[in-house]
């Protein structure tokens, strides 16, 4: 049986300050219910060619608001990341976590915005989940990618995931047909030494 070593409700995660490749200065905190225009305007920034890469409808208004609504950081564990002024958010990250036979796993998303890209902020949101993943006992990060966006594929191997498979055609765009290869990648955070080395006979 996995029990966490705490729960979401515990969690303690005060606004954090990360320094980038360029020198800025971005904030990281969890996302709030106040927060609903900062993400809308964020979101209405992106491009067509890169919302079409997405699981939701991001440029679509109800989309954010109804992830503001249900905001439930038991299920959705957002952390945004802030402009060191804090006037607009830079990029968006999530640990979705799982129930029941799955609870000891969380999905990892992330996107970062067009001017803050190349400068780490991606490399700094995974590292900050993983941080967090491990707070909370979780025993698996998994993070499905877009083969083709080698940039997230590299950033996620450098912070210890592994490609585990390769699915042909494993994301299809939601207003095209247009489909898409997936490598499924995944990163151990606890280590259960009883349970995986040991043997009694």
């Amino acid at each position: 049986m996995v029990l966490m070593k705490n729960s979401v409700q515990e969690l303690d995660y005060p606004p954090k300050r990360s320094i980038l490749i360029n020198g800025d200065v971005v904030v990281f905190k969890l996302l709030q219910k106040s927060d609903e225009e900062a993400l809308k305007a964020f979101f209405s920034q992106v491009p067509d060619s890169e919302a079409e890469a997405l699981r939701d409808d991001v440029k679509h208004p109800d989309t954010v608001s109804r992830w503001i609504s249900n905001l439930n950081y038991r299920r959705v564990l957002p952390l945004v990341s802030w402009d060191e002024a804090e006037d607009g958010i830079v990029g968006v990250s999530s640990l979705h976590l799982m129930q029941g036979v799955y609870r000891h796993i969380a999905d990892v998303r992330i996107f970062v915005g067009k001017g803050y890209r190349r400068l780490g902020l991606g490399s700094a949101m995974i590292k900050e989940l993983i941080d967090i993943g491990n707070r909370l006992g979780l025993y698996f990060l998994r993070a499905e990618v877009l083969m083709e966006n080698q940039l997230a594929v590299k950033a996620f191997r450098q912070l210890g995931f592994e490609s585990k498979c390769n699915v042909e055609d494993g994301f299809m765009c939601l207003n095209k047909s247009r489909t898409r290869d997936v490598m499924l990648m995944m990163k151990r955070l606890q280590i259960n030494l009883e349970e995986d080395f040991f043997y009694v006979f």
